[in-house]
C-alpha cells in the first residue's frame, strides 16, 4: 500500500485502523468535498439564469436607466457579475473532475475536462472585462448555451436516481440490441451486462453502462446549441430531431459493438478487445458521428453556425488585442 509520509512504515489503511478520528476526519472531508461538488452546478444555473433576466431587454429598456461608463445600465453590468460568477461555478466542478478522473487514470476524459475548465475560466473572465455591446450579446447567448445544457445536464450527473434510470434504460436498450444481433447475453440490474457463457466470467467481468455510455453530454450540448439562437421553432424542432435522437440510437450501437468485441474476443483476449473496441473504433466512430450530425444542424439551423463562426472571430480578435 501507499505509505503515509507522516509516519514511516504505517500504511494509509493502518493509520486509519488505528487513528478512528483520521478516519472520522477523512469521512466529513469527502462528504463535504461531494457535496460542493453537487451543488456547484445548480448555482451556476441560478446564476446565469439571473445574468439573462438582467440582460433581458424588457428590464434594461423598460424603464429609461441612466447607463453607466461603460455603456451599460446597472442591471445589465449585474447580468455580467451574475454570468461571470456562473461560469465560475462551472470551472469549480470541472476542478473537481479533472481531480477525479485523473485519480482513476481516465487520462483522455481528465484532459476533456481540463479542457471545459479553461474554457470557463476564459468565459468568467471575459463576462467580466467585455465592454462592447455586440460583444456582450454574443457572450451572453453562449451563456444561454450553457443554462439548457446545464438545466438538461447536471440532475442526470447530481441526482442519484435519475442518473441511475438513464443509465438502466441504456443498458436495458443495449442488452436487448445486442439479443438481436448478437444474442447470449443477459442484463442484471442496475446495469450490468453478463454473457450466458458462464465461463467466461470465471475471469472476466460483466459490462458496466454508466452514465457516459448515454450520450447524455452530446445530446445536451446539441440541445443547448439549438435551443438558445434565435430561430423558427419549426427548424429548431427538425435540428432537434436530426441530431439529439440519432445521437442516442449510435450511441446504442457503440455499446453492443465494445460489448460485443468484449464477449467475442474480438480483437484478441477480452480485455485488449474492450480496450480496441473501446478506445479506438468506437472514439473514432464517435467523432466522424457528431462531425456530420453537426454539419447537418448547421444546414437546417444556420443560425448555430453563425453563433459558432461569430464565436470563434471573438476569441481570435480579443487574442490579437492582447498581444
Amino acid at each position: 500500500g501507499w505509505q503515509a509520509s507522516v509516519i514511516p512504515g504505517y500504511t494509509t489503511g493502518a493509520l486509519l485502523f488505528y487513528c478512528p478520528s483520521l478516519y472520522i476526519y477523512f469521512f466529513i472531508l469527502y462528504n463535504r468535498y461531494m457535496i460542493l461538488k453537487s451543488i456547484l452546478p445548480f448555482i451556476a444555473v441560478l446564476l446565469f439564469l439571473l445574468a439573462l433576466l438582467f440582460r433581458n431587454r424588457f428590464f434594461s429598456e423598460r424603464k429609461r436607466v441612466q447607463k453607466g461608463p461603460d455603456g451599460f445600465s446597472p442591471r445589465s453590468t449585474l447580468g455580467k457579475i451574475a454570468g461571470a460568477s456562473g461560469w465560475l461555478c462551472i470551472a469549480g466542478y470541472c476542478y473537481f473532475e479533472v481531480a477525479g478522473y485523473f485519480a482513476q487514470e481516465e487520462y483522455f476524459d481528465g484532459a476533456l475536462a481540463l479542457l471545459f475548465l479553461a474554457f470557463a475560466l476564459l468565459f468568467a473572465l471575459l463576462m467580466a472585462r467585455v465592454s462592447e455591446q455586440r460583444e456582450a450579446d454574443l457572450l451572453f447567448t453562449i451563456t444561454k448555451v450553457a443554462l439548457i445544457t446545464a438545466v438538461f445536464y447536471f440532475p442526470f450527473a447530481e441526482i442519484s436516481f435519475l442518473g441511475d434510470y438513464l443509465i438502466f434504460i441504456t443498458a436495458k436498450i443495449t442488452t436487448a440490441t445486442l439479443n438481436l444481433f448478437h444474442g447470449g447475453v443477459f442484463m442484471e440490474p442496475p446495469a450490468s451486462i453478463y454473457t450466458t457463457n458462464s465461463s467466461f466470467h470465471v475471469d472476466n467481468n460483466p459490462v458496466e453502462i454508466i452514465l457516459a455510455c448515454t450520450a447524455i453530454q452530446s445530446m445536451v450540448l446539441f440541445t443547448g446549441l439549438i435551443f438558445a439562437v434565435n430561430a423558427p421553432v419549426r427548424s429548431k424542432l427538425k435540428a432537434f430531431i436530426v441530431s439529439v435522437p440519432v445521437i442516442y440510437g449510435l450511441n446504442i450501437a457503440r455499446n453492443v459493438l465494445v460489448a460485443a468485441a468484449y464477449f467475442g474476443a474480438w480483437f484478441g483476449a477480452p480485455f485488449e478487445s474492450f480496450e480496441f473496441a473501446h478506445g479506438v473504433l468506437a472514439r473514432i466512430g464517435a467523432m466522424i458521428a457528431l462531425i456530420a450530425i453537426a454539419y447537418a444542424v448547421f444546414v437546417i439551423l444556420p443560425e448555430t453556425l453563425d453563433l459558432v463562426e461569430e464565436f470563434f472571430h471573438f476569441i481570435v480578435s480579443t487574442i490579437r488585442r492582447t498581444k
